[in-house]
């Protein structure tokens, strides 16, 4: 595709990038890899871009819009002013589709446009209220794809959409890394990475590698993020006597050298759709313990690549820390039973068990990692990723 005259359609794409999440960090990869041969605009639903990622976008001003207003200038919701000027936005620009990313509530795409409208599902579905509005702009897609199969399910089964509309279940992908940790002898560094907030279950990660230094006194666990939930992990280190083997490293622009730096990663979260870290973990020959719900377990690929836990306990648990810890969304999906059930969080003993059986296995980390990287690079290629979305697009135009 890079370096060709694009035989794909023109396709704009409606995405809020002021914040640092997965939508925004992927979004960015697929910008960087085809905006330029893919022949694309940007309808920014805000006005600020992450600082991290900024300079991705900076070269490409032209072709980034805001949808609402002209320049600086933020023109008034009433009287569907607004809506107006994003109508006449798309009208200028002429797009063949535009991909929605990952917003289904107060969408802002303007009826009659007549372009056809796909929507990008990587968890609104999980968060987002039902109303008229959401179930007008889903019975309107041409197609939906899904960042794994839960985000498909949750779509059908919580939000109803019709098993008519056309559906792609398409992975994140990764160009593999160059570099990949060496998993030298002697060291155990666990690592975990995601916003500190309650659905990502930091406290869940604490209370394994607390387990896990009782049993392996020289074990590091080693942070990256940053919120809410900060001061309260940085206390229970300090009640747990753990400051000396926990490293907060805060918000990273170097997420490669945090994953090379590491032995093992946890991802105990209990909502995922995904799960953009795990992959990445992996993707630095790091293997990796995730939570068997959401979209998790399809981040490994392959449970070789790590392991797959049933979460056990009740996510109300984790209020002895405090309440901000259960906050987040109570019902998720299973792969296990395909069903919406109730939020559960890994137990740390189980999780323990498994990271431990690692630490005293340099060589085993080393050949997970291998096998891991020599599958995403069959597979997750971001090549092969681009052809099949434009693909899809294309095929139900």
């Amino acid at each position: 595709m890079p370096g060709d005259p694009s035989p794909f359609p023109r396709v704009a794409h409606l995405v809020s990038l002021k914040n640092l999440g997965g939508v925004e960090r992927y979004f960015s990869r697929f910008f960087l890899s085809f905006g330029k041969d893919l022949d694309l605009d940007i309808f920014l639903q805000t006005e600020k871009i992450h600082p991290f990622i900024a300079q991705d976008f900076i070269a490409h001003g032209h072709r980034l819009h805001s949808i609402k207003g002209p320049g600086k200038l933020k023109l008034p919701e009433a009287f569907g002013i607004r809506q107006r000027y994003f109508k006449s936005l798309i009208d200028n620009t002429s797009p063949q589709a535009i991909i929605v990313w990952n917003k289904l509530r107060g969408n802002p795409m303007p009826p009659g446009t007549g372009v056809p409208v796909f929507h990008y599902e990587h968890g609104t579905s999980w968060v987002a209220k039902r109303d008229a509005s959401t179930d007008k702009y889903l019975q309107r897609l041409n197609g939906v794809i899904a960042v794994s199969n839960a985000a498909k399910r949750m779509l059908q089964i919580r939000w109803g959409l019709r098993e008519s509309t056309p559906v792609l279940t398409l992975h994140n992908a990764i160009e593999l890394p160059d570099r990949a940790s060496e998993h030298p002898e002697g060291r155990f560094r666990l690592g975990f990475a995601g916003r500190l907030k309650g659905l990502k279950a930091p406290m869940v990660a604490l209370e394994t590698f607390r387990v896990v230094h009782s049993h392996f006194p020289n074990a590091e666990f080693w942070i990256a993020g940053q919120g809410l939930l900060e001061p309260v992990l940085r206390e229970w280190v300090r009640l747990w006597g753990l400051q000396d083997s926990v490293r907060f490293c805060g918000l990273m622009d170097d997420m490669s050298s945090f994953y090379t730096s590491l032995d093992a990663f946890i991802c105990p979260s209990w909502r995922e759709p995904f799960g953009l870290v795990a992959q990445e973990a992996i993707a630095h020959g790091v293997p990796t313990v995730v939570s068997n719900v959401d979209g998790l377990p399809e981040a490994l690929l392959d449970a070789s690549h790590g392991a797959v836990l049933e979460p056990t306990r009740p996510k109300q648990m984790l209020a002895k820390y405090g309440e901000a810890c259960v906050e987040g969304p109570s019902e998720v999906y299973s792969p296990r039973s395909d069903s919406l059930v109730a939020a559960r969080v890994l137990d740390p003993e189980e999780a323990a068990q498994q990271l431990l059986y690692w630490a005293n296995s340099p060589e085993l980390r080393r050949r997970m990692g291998l096998q891991a990287r020599e599958r995403l690079a069959s597979e997750q290629s971001l090549q092969r990723y681009g052809d099949q979305l434009m693909n899809f697009i294309q095929s139900n135009l």
